[in-house]
């Protein structure tokens, strides 16, 4: 199997686990983009926002890079949810700014497979987990970050008072690596990380058990190989054993 089939298997770029997770994504750019245009905030809190937009528009960009590789008629695609995509990835240019609102007709187009996202989602638990689990987490930095920097943030005695303090506080909080750094000093700054802290642990728990049943278990692809082969053996024997009836009833005629 080439490297693009791979990428072509269900398990992968067009597995129901992995247009959520893209789902998840454009709600949460959109979100963003609203509290940017809509909503004074400080320039702590926009610099928090617009590094959250950003990750979110790379992972856009990849998602774009790999369905344009993979597609079939890839001018087909450029001209429909092509450029849609390149533009909706694009976080630098002010001009392009406004291209993700496209995010819209992609979330529409989600919401008509979600049932079938819900019908299939016993079959790739797992995958859904890890989907679930990564949209928590960017949700997660992006929230815990504002509301941090909410309680912190011009507080005398606090020092978390920037969205770069903000975003590392909340990522050192979920690991509970706990390096003492940055420490909340109000009731609503140690709220959010006790919050963060539960979060973390389950967040991490999930990817651990998501590495463990790659490593358990086989793939999901090469089970379907396997079924396949099987598949085609019985019907090869099928073949077979109508070919041999045929021979024996011939026999058994000449013989009569």
């Amino acid at each position: 199997m080439s490297r693009i089939d791979k990428f072509k298997n269900p398990t992968i770029i067009n597995s129901p686990a992995y247009e959520l997770f893209i789902l998840g994504l454009c709600i949460l750019a959109l979100v963003i983009f609203a509290e940017e245009m809509f909503f004074p905030v400080s320039d702590d809190i926009l610099y928090v926002l617009q590094t959250v937009d950003f990750i979110i528009c790379m992972v856009f960009l990849i998602d774009f890079a790999l369905r344009l590789l993979i597609a079939e008629n890839r001018m087909k695609y450029l001209l429909t949810w092509g450029w849609l995509d390149l533009l909706s990835s694009i976080p630098a240019i002010e001009a392009f700014r406004i291209g993700r609102l496209a995010r819209v007709l992609r979330i529409l187009k989600g919401i008509r497979s979600i049932r079938n996202l819900a019908n299939r989602m016993s079959a790739s638990r797992s995958e859904f987990a890890l989907s679930l689990a990564t949209l928590v987490t960017v949700t997660t930095v992006l929230t815990g970050s504002v509301a941090v920097l909410v309680f912190e943030g011009g507080i005398q005695g606090s020092s978390i008072h920037n969205g770069r303090d903000a975003i590392w506080w909340v990522v050192v909080t979920m690991t509970t690596v706990g390096y003492g750094d940055y420490v909340p000093v109000t009731t609503g700054g140690r709220t959010v990380a006790m919050i963060l802290m539960t979060l973390g642990v389950a967040i991490f728990a999930t990817y651990t058990g998501f590495v463990a049943t790659m490593l358990l278990e086989p793939g999901e692809t090469q089970q379907n190989e396997e079924l396949d082969q099987i598949r085609l053996e019985l019907h090869e024997l099928r073949i077979q054993m109508t070919e041999l009836n045929s021979i024996l009833r011939s026999k058994g005629n000449e013989e009569k």
